[in-house]
């Protein structure tokens, strides 16, 4: 059961977001931020050393004023990659949609979670809907599978050890060791699916989407319900996505 938030700690957020609202304006002092916000003195310095010990916030030691630290700069850096990749990814979403009438998806993963960046569901009344930025298990599903199958096997085998702790002893998925046998195969088809495996009834195919590194840095994914995927139909769109995902590879390198 989760633990109910307080009322108190609901406050000191509200307090540290406007303090750095504050900063995004100018750099500020303690005093500063006190009469900008009327926080008190104390509590302003309170907040500012645990935003300063995230790397939220940076204070000058000649001027003693508070900007704003790298790990804001590259939360920001992350949402504009993010806009641009989907920009750039857009009109390929609707050239599938359109060529197979199903959803189609554009996903991430982070901390071993699927977040859904974009989807353009299909027009059948039988369809796969998905609420943006919503958070699946990696290993649950095609998105996170083939970008796992695309990563180098060290950084890809930290997430997998990390999610079968979380999972425990009791859980009904196959075994981690089977599991890599999965990404295995994942890895040489160039794509990865879902036959019901994160909702039952549903089927989904994906592809990586690879930086000019190779390094996968996002995925295109096919859903629809099992009953309009059969085997053929799985190799088909498999092998269009790889084709979309290459050529989305060559126009965005510089993005990631």
């Amino acid at each position: 059961m989760n633990k109910p938030v307080r009322h108190d700690e609901v406050h000191v957020l509200i307090k540290s977001m406007n303090l750095l609202v504050c900063l995004a304006e100018a750099p500020l002092s303690v005093v500063d931020l006190a009469e900008k916000t009327g926080v008190t003195k104390p509590t302003v310095y309170r907040i500012l050393n645990t935003l300063e010990s995230g790397g939220f916030v940076v204070r000058d030691s000649k001027s003693r004023k508070y900007v704003l630290g790298p790990a804001l700069i590259g939360l920001g850096r992350a949402t504009r990659n993010s806009r641009e990749l989907i920009t750039h990814v857009r009109p390929s979403l609707r050239e599938l949609r359109e060529k197979y009438n199903e959803t189609v998806n554009l996903g991430v993963l982070s901390h071993g979670k699927v977040i859904y960046l974009d989807t353009l569901e299909s027009a059948q009344k039988l369809r796969v809907t998905v609420p943006m930025t919503i958070k699946n298990n990696c290993h649950t599903t095609a998105l996170g599978r083939t970008i796992l199958a695309a990563m180098d096997e060290a950084s890809a085998l930290k997430i997998i050890d990390e999610v079968y702790e979380e999972l425990g002893s009791n859980h009904k998925f196959q075994s981690q060791e089977d599991f890599m046998s999965t990404l295995k195969k994942s890895r040489v088809r160039g794509y990865a699916i879902d036959q019901g495996d994160d909702a039952i009834g549903y089927g989904c195919i994906a592809a990586p989407i690879l930086n000019s590194f190779g390094e996968p840095i996002a995925a295109i994914s096919i859903s629809a319900p099992t009953s309009r995927l059969g085997s053929d139909k799985f190799e088909q769109i498999g092998k269009d996505l790889i084709s979309v995902c290459s050529t989305l590879k060559k126009k965005i390198p510089s993005l990631f």
